[in-house]
């Protein structure tokens, strides 16, 4: 089973992938600053080459924010396109209880009200573009100063296929909104089980006459689990619970669980199935998950 990499490994498949986790990973930071009670969390990255700004605002107060300069200047250099450059600030929302996040990049508005001279060519120079807007040609020096390093906006292309056949989704966006809305719920009408070389799954269907329908599956083999969703977006680490109740199958899961499988912390699998299947479902998974030491804790079940 291919698993999708943690965003702490440093490996990843496309720059899409990496730079949604980090700005999974600058929420963390935000929530991890910000006191309990909250109902907003706002952050603001401004930056022109190596002069930023970054604001977190907890309800529209200001509050102190660490840790965010290392992934914002990553996710600026995963947005970077040729000729076109990369944002100049970059805008997130963070509601309680959820994973997802709202916000905006704007890759042509000033982001200050003044714009440092070094700063204005460094930008050039790191992530050149063939079109420069009015402000940031304004900003520039007059010379430029000896030892300004070369450019290396090129080097920010080099993301290959996965070697599926298939095209990688886009890089992050350098203009526009971003918005990412984790799954908490869906439907099953199928269910099915399977066994071999060892393995033990059960599969949970939307459809199963729809081979783009929505998939959901619990593997056990030997002393390892897998809970994935869709095929491939899955983890081995990080189900805290999985709760039958009546005709829902409910997931407790730890955050990087979550974010693996791009839903909620709590994710429910409402079952339209017979009430003689869902005895079957609970024999199954325990017949999968019952052998593992380490495997979710099993409740109804």
């Amino acid at each position: 089973m291919a698993a999708r990499r943690s965003r702490k490994t440093g490996h990843w498949r496309n720059r899409h992938d990496e730079g949604h986790a980090l700005r999974l990973e600058i929420g963390e930071l935000a929530r991890a600053a910000a006191e309990p009670g909250w109902t907003r969390l706002a952050v603001r990255r401004a930056q022109v080459g190596p002069y930023a700004e970054t604001t977190l605002t907890r309800d529209g107060r200001e509050i102190a924010a660490e840790g965010m300069d290392e992934p914002f200047q990553r996710l600026r250099e995963l947005s970077y396109k040729a000729d076109s450059g990369t944002w100049f600030t970059c805008e997130l929302a963070f509601s309680p209880g959820s994973r997802g996040y709202t916000g905006r990049v704007d890759c042509s508005a000033p982001p200050f009200d003044e714009v440092p001279a070094l700063a204005a060519l460094a930008e050039l120079t790191t992530f050149p573009r063939t079109e420069s807007p009015g402000w940031l040609l304004t900003a520039l020096p007059t010379a430029a100063p000896i030892g300004m390093a070369t450019t290396y906006g090129e080097h920010h292309d080099w993301w290959a296929d996965d070697r599926s056949g298939r095209r990688p989704p886009p890089p992050p966006p350098i203009h526009g909104d971003v918005t990412y809305v984790p799954a908490a719920t869906m439907t099953c009408r199928d269910f099915s089980q399977g066994e071999g070389h060892g393995q033990r799954v059960v599969f949970l269907m939307e459809s199963a006459d729809d081979a783009e329908a929505g998939q959901l599956y619990v593997a056990g083999y030997e002393e390892a689990y897998w809970v994935a969703r869709h095929g491939i977006r899955g983890t081995g680490e990080g189900v805290r619970s999985i709760t039958l109740d009546g005709a829902a199958l409910r997931f407790e899961l730890a955050p990087e669980a979550a974010d693996a499988l791009g839903t909620e912390t709590t994710f429910e699998a409402r079952l339209k199935l017979p009430p003689e299947t869902i005895a079957e479902l609970r024999t199954a998974l325990r017949a999968v998950l019952g052998p593992i030491a380490q495997a979710p804790e099993l409740i109804g079940c």
